[in-house]
């Protein structure tokens, strides 16, 4: 089994999330973001269940979706979640895997 670790830049992604949805609805910004979150459990018995990234070739590069958003997560020792994005995001712009 793997350990689940959420980088930086989706911590704070998460939280832009819950901000943005909490100005209609604080209800919604916090079952929204824990499910997010719960989605990425399933990930330390099953860390390849996601699709390879499609824009780049590499099959430790995965993503998950959660409704609207992609949850994106390296494989090494660990699961490393390393961004989760809105679907209409640049997604070359949105991640860093050179740290992990």
């Amino acid at each position: 089994m793997k350990s689940i670790i959420f980088k930086q830049d989706a911590e704070e992604e998460l939280e832009d999330i819950k901000r943005y949805i909490a100005r209609d609805s604080i209800y919604y910004a916090i079952k929204t973001t824990d499910e997010i979150i719960n989605k990425t459990e399933y990930l330390s018995m099953f860390p390849y269940m996601g699709r390879k990234i499609p824009e780049y070739n590499n099959i430790n590069l995965r993503e998950i979706i959660y409704k609207s958003y992609r949850i994106l997560y390296k494989v090494n020792s660990n699961v490393y979640i390393l961004n989760v994005i809105h679907h209409s995001r640049n997604i070359l712009n949105s991640i860093n895997i050179s740290n992990t």
